[in-house]
């Protein structure tokens, strides 16, 4: 099936389309940290942090911890005699099949912070709220057998929907889980991964945490996830530059022949600064210091990175004039074929039909075309482990794309953006299920 592309020139007069404050907000530098060994009673641990700037903690949260008032108030005690704003992540959900603190009522299998523990935290300011970690990964493995376990959905069951009902669902859910917590007047954040499934987060109020560095390009993650920001008026733009590389991590500063150098860390925190991000947190403390929490090579570039902050040239994400401006509905797609164990299962769907394998096809070569030949055609992170360029290259941070917006298939051109090129790779069938 051919997918028609239209091209058009778009004309028209700045429409009133962010209705909120456009400027460049104040810049905060995070570490991701946990405290599983007691850190936080090493005088050292907290010294590391006042070294390298630390403005917030994103806290990797245990069910241990949590029930314990005794090991969730050191974590919150620490912060506040620090100043230190601070959320908890849940990730450890996706590591632990089958534990019963994580089965959710409606069958989802998920993380979610008590009410308790919200309650308790509920006026402190410092607590920002709380962040989940790779979530579209886990929906998309809905159903997945992984040794010997099968995957529970993380936000619904969609093995057997169509994908565009699916997509529906998951934005449902998450509506539901950003209302749940702004019930205690907190965010919630996620932190993701590929350079997809940015707009339905942001559609059901999210705040969108890319990362940076990991596996993809940082400029095709920030023009995915800011066009999703601007798109849906979301208020903040969050990074995550994480340092995980394929399976290669600085563990004590030691990266290993291949993984992310220190110098690339202080190119993708200067690019947080300079593309306006307003939040950014390294994943994770333990590449900045060694087991005696004295700084290594990464930590030091962290201490380089606060003395170059102050002369960067902080643009607003929300100001971006694009030179392109991309429809597409969010598939999901990113290269598959090439990896060993991520499916091609949008939202956790199973059902994904030629015209969207044809729309997916068509992104990454649309991609290709305004990277110059940069991303290949058919695939766009080293996510794709087998592929001939990714499996044979080392990472590159930037794809060289102009200025662009990537938006869904629930934005209407023109848009506010004069003189950009539209580019529209909206399936015909999704087109004529909106039209309905």
């Amino acid at each position: 099936m051919k997918l028609s592309v239209n091209r058009i020139v778009l004309l028209v007069p700045l429409l009133l389309f962010m209705a909120w404050s456009s400027d460049a907000g104040a810049f905060r530098f995070g570490i991701n940290a946990d405290n599983w060994d007691r850190q936080i009673t090493k005088p050292a641990f907290g010294d590391a942090l006042k070294q390298m700037g630390c403005e917030f903690i994103v806290w990797h949260l245990s069910p241990e911890e949590e029930v314990s008032d005794a090991r969730l108030m050191e974590i919150v005690d620490f912060c506040r005699k620090n100043n230190y704003q601070y959320l908890f992540n849940t990730e450890l959900v996706n590591y632990v099949p089958g534990y019963f603190y994580f089965q959710q009522p409606d069958g989802t299998y998920r993380y979610d912070l008590k009410p308790e523990t919200l309650k308790k935290l509920q006026a402190d300011p410092l607590f920002l709220g709380v962040v989940y970690d790779e979530p579209e990964l886990m929906q998309s493995l809905c159903g997945v057998k992984i040794k010997g376990n099968v995957t529970k959905p993380y936000f619904a069951d969609t093995q057997n929907r169509p994908v565009i009902e699916a997509h529906d669902m998951v934005v449902k859910k998450m509506a539901e889980l950003v209302k749940y917590y702004e019930g205690y007047g907190k965010k919630l954040v996620f932190e993701m991964v590929f350079p997809d499934y940015a707009h339905p987060a942001a559609q059901a109020g999210v705040t969108l945490a890319p990362k940076l560095l990991k596996e993809t390009y940082n400029d095709l993650m920030y023009y995915m996830y800011a066009g999703a920001s601007i798109q849906y008026g979301r208020p903040e733009l969050w990074a995550c530059v994480d340092v995980w590389f394929k399976d290669k991590f600085p563990d004590e500063g030691n990266a290993g022949k291949g993984g992310h150098s220190p110098d690339e860390l202080y190119d993708a925190l200067c690019f947080a600064v300079e593309r306006g991000f307003d939040y950014a947190y390294v994943e994770h403390a333990k590449a900045l210091m060694d087991k005696s929490f004295r700084l290594t090579a990464y930590g030091d570039k962290v201490i380089a990175f606060q003395k170059t902050r102050q002369t960067l040239k902080q643009q607003s994400w929300k100001q971006i004039s694009p030179a392109y401006i991309v429809r597409r509905f969010p598939d999901g797609y990113w290269g598959q074929e090439f990896s060993p164990f991520i499916p091609d299962h949008p939202y956790g769907s199973w059902l994904k039909t030629d015209a969207q394998r044809a729309a997916a096809k068509a992104w990454l070569q649309e991609l290709n075309s305004l990277s110059k030949g940069k991303i290949p055609a058919d695939a766009d992170t080293w996510n794709a482990l087998s592929h001939p360029v990714y499996g044979k290259t080392g990472y590159a941070a930037l794809a060289g794309l102009p200025p662009m917006l990537i938006v869904d298939h629930m934005f209407s051109p023109p848009g506010p953006y004069p003189n950009a090129t539209f580019v529209d790779l909206v399936p015909k069938e999704l087109s004529e299920t909106l039209k309905r």
